[in-house]
């Protein structure tokens, strides 16, 4: 029997860095984005944030980490269902900052607030397995994955008597550094003085390298593969690709949705890129964006470098490239482990007198970058499994676009705090937050027009 044709108002809002429980600012003009976000048919948001008390938590589990150990009172849970969020994406670079224990408890308290959550498990099936939501519209699945993890935040399946590793669900890449004939016999050569050369050598060591590669065996990673894969050629070019065997299992889960469910999201979280972050989608991200969509995905929306990016239509199927922020509350995470105030390079001879309001902690604020505080909350028409429109209200957490003046200061420190919740953006702020999403969309062939200061893409 065929699935019944459909037609789907979605809500799609970016990171939420969400800190602080919001649901008391029920003025008219905090209404006005809640209404947007309560008026779909499904309303979906990627969490970049654990929720977690204290005493659910044992340690931090990362050391030097020049970035913020995100951790926030589960009361924001029930203030994000408040909103009208119904299914949240979990996997990301964050999700194990607190180890298992945190990662848990903040799916925990989502489901207990009544939000659906995807990403993270006991073992990689949990981790991998779609999370369904029973709409009045319809059935929906969510798949959730991470690309820029550590190995220990890698879920794994049991073998040998032992547990599988909690943990998020993988989507690794690999890079290949092509240079020029010429730098690359320079980098040989320099690499053979330091003793540090690797190459395909049919040895135990499981390098993977062909012929004509090469990586080097640095001194703190003897006993892995390593990922700094260098071929000769003609030019100078970063590629990346996706994991084969995540790849497949990604797809696999995306197989199961499509014939359980009515609407299938994929969301991809990643914070790594081909080089330097800049506004240029990395290979692998594509190549995953149009396999998901074949393997029978509706949407497929990534997120991780709190900026957006262009985005693609592709078989009748949205793919958005980057969300952007929707909450940046970093600022505000109230209890700030040990590594943290070393790494951001505080005095430690005096750690009993530092505390969360000491700056820096936290990246990405010291300077000002117009993507991080400015986003759009996507309005997203599907019908019959095709995407027919999307509406892009521009949005603000708190500062202007251009010179990121602060219009929403809490706090009264010489370190001006930005209060972090998204407001729609008016004049000049929404202007350059559109036309960003214009100019990259137009890369992948995808025109926006703004009508009456909304974003509009039809197909």
């Amino acid at each position: 029997m065929a699935s019944p044709k459909l037609t789907w108002n979605i809500a799609l809002a970016g990171e939420c860095m969400a800190a602080r429980p919001f649901s008391v600012h029920d003025d008219e003009e905090s209404m006005r984005v809640i209404n947007l976000l309560r008026g779909a048919d499904l309303t979906y948001a990627h969490l970049e944030m654990n929720l977690a008390h204290s005493r659910e938590l044992e340690y931090p589990n990362r050391g030097d980490w020049l970035g913020s150990f995100m951790m926030a009172d589960p009361a924001v849970a029930r203030d994000l269902k408040w909103a009208g969020i119904d299914i949240m994406s979990v996997a990301h670079n964050h999700s194990l900052d607190f180890g298992p224990a945190g990662m848990l408890a903040t799916k925990k308290h989502l489901q207990e607030a009544g939000v659906e959550a995807a990403g993270t498990g006991l073992d990689l099936e949990e981790a991998r397995e779609p999370a369904y939501l029973e709409t009045r519209h319809g059935r929906v699945a969510l798949i959730s994955t991470t690309s820029g993890n550590k190995p220990n935040e890698w879920a794994s399946l049991g073998k040998g008597g032992y547990k599988g590793r909690p943990g998020i669900n993988p989507l690794r890449a690999s890079f290949n550094y092509v240079l020029t004939k010429e730098a690359a016999e320079q980098m040989k050569a320099i690499a053979r003085e330091l003793d540090v050369l690797r190459q395909a050598d049919g040895s135990t060591m499981g390098t993977g390298l062909k012929d004509n590669e090469f990586s080097f065996q640095m001194p703190g990673d003897q006993s892995t593969r390593g990922s700094n894969v260098f071929t000769a050629g003609d030019h100078f070019e970063i590629q990346s690709r996706c994991h084969p065997r995540d790849l497949a299992g990604n797809l696999r889960s995306i197989d199961e949705a499509k014939k359980m469910a009515d609407l299938v999201i994929v969301a991809h979280h990643y914070n790594i890129a081909d080089g330097k972050r800049r506004e240029k989608v990395p290979t692998f991200v594509r190549e995953f964006a149009h396999a998901a969509i074949d393997a029978g995905a509706d949407i497929y929306v990534a997120h991780g470098w709190h900026w957006t990016l262009g985005i693609e239509i592709y078989k009748g199927k949205p793919i958005i490239y980057g969300t952007g922020n929707f909450f940046a509350q970093s600022e505000f995470i109230r209890r700030v482990p040990y590594d943290s105030y070393e790494s951001w390079g505080h005095d430690m001879d005096r750690l009993p007198t530092l505390n969360p309001a000491d700056h820096p902690l936290h990246p990405g604020l010291d300077t000002h970058n117009e993507a991080w505080w400015t986003s759009a909350l996507m309005g997203l028409e599907m019908k019959d499994g095709q995407f027919v429109s999307m509406t892009l209200h521009p949005v603000e957490m708190g500062r202007t676009a251009r010179e990121g003046t602060i219009t929403r200061q809490t706090g009264q420190g010489d370190h001006a705090l930005t209060d972090g919740r998204p407001l729609l953006a008016t004049g000049e702020t929404a202007e350059r937050a559109l036309g960003r999403i214009q100019r990259l969309s137009k890369n992948f062939g995808t025109e926006v027009t703004i009508e009456n200061g909304v974003g509009v893409i039809r197909f």
